[in-house]
């Protein structure tokens, strides 16, 4: 019961966070800077996937 009443509140204060970051920095989710993000994401999720494959590699 406790570990609810506190995911509920975390829930609320990460909600309120969010929403004060949004209408105090609203140019940050405009296409241009998402779509250098969703860019930038990718090419880091590739360097990852490469750099597990070479640990397993090494593993055989």
């Amino acid at each position: 019961m406790w570990t609810q009443i506190f995911l509920i509140i975390a829930g609320v204060i990460i909600a309120w966070l969010l929403y004060r970051q949004i209408k105090g920095n609203p140019q940050a989710f405009t296409r241009e800077n998402l779509g250098k993000s969703v860019y930038t994401m990718g090419i880091l999720a590739l360097v990852l996937i490469g750099f597990i494959a070479l640990l397993v590699m090494m593993l055989k």
